[in-house]
């Protein structure tokens, strides 16, 4: 970045906020999906989606509130309503009422009909009786549709309506999007999904059913060179260097783009740098200081939504029980992107293997800086790396038992061995049922059925039903067959907190225990390998 002219104020200083005049740029095909949508004699309601800070409430707001007086002078009547300041939905009634009031007002309708409509208002407030409040402001917007006026309330922060809402409702606010005597037309912001939203409150209703879709992801290429170009009017310009070390840091992240530029800009003011295009290290090291809250804020978020450890698994593996689903929100969320496995080598420097497909496609996070860190956060985990080495050398074990004990046809060797062992076929069939689907959707070359296979299955379909071949492996006066069981079962109860990082359920002592029994267990198949090459 290259600053023309040094002034104190940072044109950035806004970022966070709704973006608008000539500090918004891109998105204009977003913008015309909503217009097509929402103006004109014919029109719908739409629901904008997104992960917070992703520019959903600019974009509503430089699609619909810039045109907010032109479109009253064609009794449109454009209102922008905070759903999160509210604390009922009687509030939240009496607010669509009220702000469609004060449009009108300022539209110097007539006398009369104003009147009206605020003697209606001031029966609603008044009004006894979840009935009467009802059918009080049903009433309202009868009366505005019957004037030819007709209201577009944009709803942000949309997630509050589960705790505000319930099934009746969510019923009355699609009877007043919908029905043609008082139709309104309904812009919601959020970051979930209207199914979501309304779930929470039992779905007898079919609200989301009157919503076409908008979800809002990173800039594309276009917005993003409409971006930097938009810088021009601020007397910036930046080169094909500083864009690409921005790309690196938070990719095509709007909100994350516009915070590196902020402080950039304030690191150059207060040292006099004015380019940051010839690697000025402390301003680089600063900047990701900056970025490290943003993304905490980020992981949190996906951990609220039960997403962290999915995105892990896609990202850094392994992968064990990502849904479609999960992927799916992730992939809309735009978290992750799908790139070759190549490619994510090149990034991370791990996780290949022999015979793997470089060209099979994997994902990383919208970031490689991003991608960097997750990789950090991973390996932080001590304890998972020597579980990972423990549940390979226990595959390898396994493998040669089988080797001995059965024919190339394996599989179906071990069912009829096992047919009228309970449970048993059916764990295999299930594994088999994930080998299928992580082939078919992550590129996973091996085949073998024992690398998806985990330590509660490695033990219960196959050490304990041959304990007379593995006890020469494991068995010693101090642990017999008996011992052995509570340990894997300790471990298989570890791993799944581990696996998804909530570290926090696992005491001191339980993480001390789950580590002494990974290092007895590796030491036990390596003293074991090693008298078996003598």
């Amino acid at each position: 970045m290259v600053i023309k002219t040094l002034t104190s104020q940072n044109p950035f200083s806004d970022y966070g906020q709704i973006i608008k005049d000539s500090r918004f740029a891109g998105r204009q095909s977003e913008i015309s999906a909503i217009h097509s949508r929402v103006l004109g004699s014919r029109y719908g309601n739409i629901a904008v989606m997104g992960m917070p800070r992703i520019g959903k409430s600019s974009l509503v707001w430089n699609a619909l509130m810039t045109l907010k007086d032109e479109e009253l002078k064609k009794n449109h009547i454009i209102n922008f309503i905070y759903l999160g300041r509210l604390s009922s939905s009687n509030d939240f009634f009496k607010q669509l009422v009220n702000k469609a009031l004060e449009e009108l007002e300022f539209a110097g309708i007539d006398d009369t009909l104003f009147s009206k409509l605020s003697k209606l208002f001031n029966d609603i407030k008044i009004a006894e009786g979840n009935f009467e409040f009802k059918n009080l402001v049903q009433k309202f917007f009868r009366f505005l549709v019957k004037s030819d006026f007709r209201a577009t309330f944009i709803l942000d922060e949309f997630d509050h309506a589960s705790t505000l809402f319930d099934v009746a409702d969510f019923q009355f606010l699609r009877e007043l999007a919908s029905q043609p005597e008082t139709q309104i037309c309904l812009v919601t912001v959020s970051r979930r999904t209207i199914q979501e939203i309304e779930a929470q409150n039992g779905a007898i209703s079919n609200f989301c059913g009157i919503f076409s879709d908008l979800r809002l992801g990173l800039f594309n290429d276009t917005d993003t060179a409409d971006y930097w170009k938009s810088l021009e009017r601020f007397d910036i310009a930046v080169t094909e260097d500083y864009k690409n070390k921005i790309h690196y840091l938070v990719g095509r992240h709007p909100f994350l783009i516009d915070m590196c530029n902020y402080e950039i800009y304030n690191l150059m003011v207060i040292k006099k740098t004015l380019d940051f295009n010839s690697s000025n290290i402390d301003i680089e090291l600063e900047l990701k200081l900056a970025l490290f809250n943003n993304f905490d804020k980020i992981i949190n978020l996906l951990k609220d939504e039960k997403l962290y450890d999915k995105a892990l698994q896609l990202v850094l593996g392994p992968i064990y029980d990502v849904t479609i689903s999960d992927e799916q929100k992730l992939l809309k969320y735009e978290f992750i992107k799908q790139v070759s496995f190549l490619e994510k080598f090149n990034l991370l420097k791990r996780g290949f293997t022999k015979g793997k497909n470089v060209d099979a496609q994997s994902y990383i996070c919208f970031s490689d800086y991003f991608t960097e860190l997750m990789n950090i956060k991973y390996n932080d985990i001590d304890y998972w790396a020597l579980w990972k080495e423990t549940e390979c050398a226990l595959r390898d074990l396994i493998k040669t038992w089988i080797s001995e004990k059965f024919t190339d046809n394996w599989e179906e060797d071990y069912l009829k061995t096992n047919a009228k062992s309970i449970g048993k076929p059916e764990r295999i069939q299930k594994l088999r049922e994930t080998r299928a689907t992580s082939i078919r959707k992550f590129g996973c070359t091996s085949t073998h059925l024992i690398d998806y296979t985990f330590s509660r299955d490695m033990y219960d379909l196959f050490i304990s039903s041959d304990w007379d071949w593995f006890k020469k492996v494991f068995e010693d006066v101090s642990n017999p067959k008996k011992e052995w069981g509570k340990k894997f079962n300790f471990l298989a109860d570890i791993r799944n907190p581990i696996a998804h990082n909530n570290l926090e359920f696992i005491s001191t002592e339980d993480f001390t225990i789950a580590k002494k029994y990974c290092e007895l267990v590796n030491e036990k198949i390596t003293k074991w390998k090693n008298q078996e090459c003598k």
